[in-house]
């Protein structure tokens, strides 16, 4: 086995550093700002910690070759080395929480990894931060601890959705719901949003023609990914009264639920003031998106029905990690005040890529988040005068939005989620994530605008 892992992957960081221009040696592209090694082999030393107050969000952090979805994957697909930027895969760049980093170390330091007696400190957290940030109130025995929220939806799915019973989504609308489907054996069917006053809106006169007596369950993703919506209570309570009168449980995925914006507020659907509501549904969160901790395989589900909670736990089965469940607990109790910062740090990114692409993107449609740290662009413009639509069969391309991406790579080094994946509504789009450095952002920004000025 060779022992450089780069080479496993056929993706050669150093070449990467070289092509990532001087810019990036100085710490703006593709997160190569660091001066030490690769993640990997940094130290216990390099945890940021507090500068008068503040955690240092803007120097990037070096993920490239340390095994990462984000960084590293894309490169396998461009063996010439053109991909530089990684603004597709949902993770953030930032350093975690020292609080995680230091109680996984503290654990490791116990050499043994046999059973665990208990996740009650997981569950408290869980309670305390609900309670504390959300204004919910969840009995421990109500949750269902997961691996991930996949694993807890598609059990949802099987459980609710007999053979021929369809599921239905709000779209444009994270892909993976389409995997859970698959998955559990599931048919989907969208109902596209309209897009009016800058703002992704129900198609309600859509959404309850397309709940036929097949539709057996409903996912509301909320906050929305790819879109950004934050739903208003009166939004959900109106999703939420549909599928109870049309017999349609509701799988509501709340897994951007901290990542708000400034001047809009997360509403729970387990909070919602009708009791019938809120008990013909079942909530799926974690902190995985909050903290950057997809690796560590832990989230978790409620109902404040205790049948349907029975229900969905007939098909689940967890197999926690030890360390997982640390560096989750740790991140409950300690982390608060290092995510408030990240928050209002990617907040202003929002803010920074809106008033970019005003000044610099004339031809491309941006759509103001509400929520999570995605943004959804209409790059159908830039598409149409590149000739997506006639190429991308030639080119034997999935949709027009795979040939644009693959273009945007060869042109500016940028690999962003295309757009098709999200279901009805997502042609003629990107998706891109913005938790990075503003100086990475910026540097992205630059590049786009100069592949898509020679267009």
């Amino acid at each position: 086995m060779p022992k450089n892992p780069d080479s496993n992957s056929g993706f050669n960081r150093r070449s990467f550093i070289k092509g990532a221009g001087m810019t990036a040696l100085a710490g703006a592209a593709g997160a190569v700002a660091t001066a030490s090694t690769s993640a990997s082999a940094q130290s216990s030393s390099s945890i940021p910690k507090l500068a008068n107050g503040k955690y240092d969000f803007d120097t990037p952090y070096n993920r490239v070759g340390s095994n990462c979805a984000r960084w590293d994957s894309p490169g396998l697909n461009y063996p010439a080395g053109v991909f530089k930027y990684g603004m597709g895969v949902a993770s953030i760049d930032f350093e975690c929480a020292p609080c995680i980093t230091e109680a996984l170390a503290e654990r490791t330091n116990h050499h043994n990894w046999g059973y665990m007696s208990s996740t009650q400190p997981l569950r408290d957290g869980i309670v305390g931060w609900n309670g504390e940030r959300h204004g919910v109130e969840l009995d421990p025995d109500s949750i269902t601890i997961a691996s991930g929220v996949y694993s807890g939806m598609i059990a949802a799915m099987r459980a609710f959705i007999p053979a021929a019973g369809k599921l239905l989504l709000v779209t444009p609308v994270y892909s993976g719901f389409y995997t859970m489907a698959r998955n559990a054996h599931v048919a989907t069917v969208d109902s596209q949003m309209i897009r009016k006053n800058g703002r992704y809106e129900v198609n309600w006169k859509d959404l309850e023609a397309k709940m036929t007596s097949d539709i057996r369950a409903m996912v509301v993703c909320n906050p929305q990914n790819p879109t950004g919506n934050v739903w208003t209570e009166e939004e959900l309570l109106r999703m939420g009264r549909l599928a109870l009168e049309h017999n349609i449980v509701v799988l509501s995925d709340e897994i951007h639920s901290d990542v708000i914006r400034s001047g809009h507020k997360y509403v729970p659907f387990a909070s919602l003031p009708d009791r019938a509501v809120v008990n013909n549904s079942v909530s799926f969160n974690a902190i995985s998106k909050t903290f950057n901790m997809a690796g560590m395989k832990n989230a978790y589900f409620y109902s404040k029905s205790p049948t349907m909670l029975d229900r969905v736990d007939q098909y689940h089965h967890a197999e926690l990690s030890t360390l997982g469940v640390a560096a989750n607990a740790a991140a409950y109790r300690h982390g608060a005040e290092w995510f408030d910062q990240a928050n209002a740090y990617l907040d202003e990114n929002h803010t920074f890529m809106e008033n970019y692409i005003k000044q610099n993107m004339p031809d491309v449609v941006y759509t103001k988040n509400e929520g999570t740290f995605m943004t959804f662009l209409d790059v159908s413009k830039i598409m149409t005068s590149i000739g997506a639509a006639e190429q991308y069969i030639a080119a034997e391309k999935a949709s027009p939005e795979y040939y644009f991406r693959d273009w945007l790579v060869h042109n500016s080094g940028v690999y962003l989620n295309p757009g098709s994946v999200y279901g009805a509504g997502g042609e003629g789009h990107v998706r891109m994530n913005l938790a990075s450095s503003r100086m990475v952002l910026k540097e992205v920004l630059d590049s786009m605008t100069m592949a898509f000025n020679k267009v």
